[in-house]
């Protein structure tokens, strides 16, 4: 009996002497990754770690409004075009407010003075950063807008995150979108100083005016009629010989 007992206390002490680290162990683990855990989340600004961009500073003169509404970015002081996503842009009128100096971090255009932002940071300490989730964009065809007249001198031709030319943005500070196809085509008229008319729909708000121009020239009385969007060249018109036939469909 005694020898049971023994052999009792002595599995029962083991039990304790195992048990004992291996809890204190488990709470210190714990601990530790809550730990960091809480500094990830309060340092985290996004998904990827942008500290490798090169920074780009400037005050914001104007925001680039889109003609469905929101902006597509803003204009600094030097003339240099941001680009921010459509996701970004979301949460972007209330970050930046014209007159910021703003730090940028993004990629510059080799020749253009364009820059594709991926974060922006305000002088209030407060950063928006692409998280690289794809919103959808409205097209001219969902979206139809009030008719705008605008007209003035262009300030500076207007460009896409592409680099590619896609209108102008006017001395006062209105913008207005032709088709990079439909923009190559007027090209002198989107130059610096050039008097520019403009129709389309657009939006007009706080964020400022832009339109998608369906007529514009250098007068009211010498407009010419613009593709809106980036709608495929007019083919063959409907009954007419080539109107059934797909080009290149013969070509093997």
């Amino acid at each position: 009996m005694r020898f049971l007992l023994s052999l009792s206390g002595l599995i029962l002490a083991s039990s304790v002497a195992v048990a004992a680290p291996a809890h204190k162990g488990g709470g210190s683990s714990t601990a530790s990754f809550a730990s960091r855990q809480t500094t990830t989340e309060k340092q985290a600004t996004g998904v990827y770690d942008l500290s490798a961009l090169p920074v780009f500073t400037g005050s914001v003169v104007q925001f680039l409004p889109a003609p469905h509404g929101g902006v597509v970015g803003f204009v600094l002081n030097d003339g240099t075009q941001v680009f921010v996503s459509p996701e970004q842009a979301h949460t972007f009128a209330g970050l930046v407010k014209v007159g910021d100096k703003v730090e940028i971090r993004g990629i510059k255009g080799q020749v253009l003075p364009i820059i594709r932002a991926f974060s922006v940071a305000n002088p209030r300490g407060r950063t928006v950063q692409d998280s690289f989730i794809e919103m959808p964009l409205h097209s001219p065809e969902m979206i139809a807008g009030p008719d705008l007249v605008l007209h003035g001198e262009v300030w500076m031709p207007l460009y896409d995150v592409g680099g590619h030319l896609c209108g102008a943005i006017l001395k006062d500070h209105s913008v207005i979108y032709l088709s990079p196809r439909e923009a190559g085509r007027v090209a002198d008229l989107l130059r610096p100083g050039q008097t520019l008319y403009a129709v389309g729909g657009g939006s007009s708000g706080d964020l400022g005016v832009a339109i998608d121009a369906r007529e514009i020239g250098p007068a009211s009385d010498k407009l010419i009629s613009i593709a809106v969007g980036n709608t495929p060249p007019p083919g063959p018109a409907p009954g007419s010989a080539g109107y059934d036939i797909i080009p290149g469909a013969d070509e093997h």
